[in-house]
C-alpha cells in the first residue's frame, strides 16, 4: 500500500510524462476497440445475410411444380445448400399482398398469375453461392435469378481485410505505447537513481525496488484501457440510432453491457501486460534487475 502511494506521489511530481504514457495507451486501445467492434458488427451482418435466401431462381410459367421440386432435390443432393424453399404462385401472391397491404393500387394491379413460382436457396458457405447460381443459369426452366453473391462475398472480404489491417495497425500502436512506457519508466528510474542506490546499500531486495515501477506501468495500462472503453461506449451510445437506421432490418443494437464489460476486462489485462513488460525492460536496462 505504501509503495502504491509512493508511486502516485512520483507520478504527481512529473505529470506530463504520465499523461503522455496514459494517452498513448488510451489511443492504442481505443483503436483496438473500434476494430473489434467493426469486426464484430461485420460478422453479425454477414451472419444475417447468410441466414437469408442468397439465391432466388424464378421459373417460367410452363414449368410444372413437380419439375421445380425435382430441381430442388437435385440441388439438395449437391450438399452446397443449407436450406431450399419452394414458393408457388399462390404463396408468392400472399407474400406480395402482405408486403403491400397498405397500398391498394399495387394490390389491384397484380394477380397470382403475374408472380412466378420460385426456389429460395441458402448456401452452406459464402463461396458456394456462386456455384449454386451458375447451376441455376444452366437450366432452361429458370427465367431469372436474384443472387447477391457479390454483396456477401465482398462483405466477407472486407471483414477479413479489416481484421488483418486492424491486427497490423494495433500491433504498431502497441509497439509505440511499449516504447513510451519504457522511456517514461526509464526516466523515473534515472531520477531516483540515488534513492535506489541507498536502498541497495541497506539490503532492499530487487523485487522491493522494482515493485513501484511495475505498479506504475500497470496503472498506465488500467487508465488507458478504461478511457478507451469509455470513449467507445459513449460514441456507440450517441451514434447507434443513425447506424441502426442505416443497417435497416439487420439488428445489431443495443449492444449488451456485458460485451463492454468483457471488452474492458480483456483490454485491462492486455494493457497491464504491456505496461508491466515495458517497466520490466526499463528496469533491466537501467538497473539490470532480473
Amino acid at each position: 500500500m505504501k509503495q502504491a502511494k509512493d508511486t502516485l506521489k512520483q507520478i504527481r511530481r512529473s505529470p506530463y510524462q504520465a499523461i503522455a504514457a496514459a494517452l498513448a495507451m488510451s489511443l492504442t486501445f481505443f483503436v483496438a476497440s473500434l476494430f473489434i467492434i467493426l469486426i464484430f458488427g461485420g460478422q453479425l451482418v454477414l451472419l444475417y445475410l447468410e441466414q437469408r435466401p442468397q439465391a432466388i431462381a424464378f421459373f417460367s410459367d410452363e414449368t410444372k411444380e413437380s419439375r421445380i421440386l425435382e430441381i430442388a432435390k437435385e440441388i439438395e443432393a449437391t450438399g452446397l445448400s443449407k436450406e431450399i424453399k419452394y414458393v408457388s404462385k399462390e404463396e408468392a401472391y400472399e407474400i406480395y399482398r402482405e408486403r403491400f397491404k397498405d397500398d391498394p393500387l399495387l394490390l389491384e394491379s397484380v394477380t397470382a398469375d403475374f408472380l412466378p413460382a420460385h426456389l429460395e436457396v441458402s448456401a452452406q458457405k459464402v463461396d458456394d453461392i456462386k456455384i449454386l447460381t451458375e447451376g441455376f443459369r444452366q437450366r432452361e426452366e429458370v427465367e431469372s435469378i436474384v443472387a447477391p453473391e457479390d454483396v456477401v462475398g465482398k462483405l466477407a472480404n472486407v471483414t477479413r481485410t479489416v481484421r488483418t489491417a486492424g491486427l497490423i495497425f494495433v500491433s504498431v500502436l502497441i509497439a509505440i505505447s511499449f516504447l513510451i512506457i519504457i522511456m517514461v519508466v526509464g526516466m523515473r528510474i534515472a531520477l531516483r537513481r540515488d534513492e535506489i542506490s541507498i536502498m541497495n546499500l541497506v539490503g532492499a531486495t530487487k523485487w522491493y525496488i522494482a515493485r513501484p515501477f511495475f505498479i506504475e506501468g500497470a496503472l498506465y495500462g488500467i487508465i488507458g484501457a478504461s478511457i478507451a472503453t469509455f470513449l467507445v461506449y459513449s460514441l456507440l451510445l450517441f451514434y447507434s440510432p443513425q447506424i441502426q437506421n442505416f443497417l435497416g432490418p439487420i439488428q445489431i443494437f443495443p449492444i449488451s453491457p456485458l460485451f463492454f464489460l468483457y471488452l474492458w476486462l480483456a483490454q485491462v489485462f492486455a494493457a497491464i501486460t504491456v505496461g508491466v513488460l515495458g517497466a520490466a525492460i526499463a528496469l533491466y536496462r537501467y538497473l539490470r534487475v532480473k
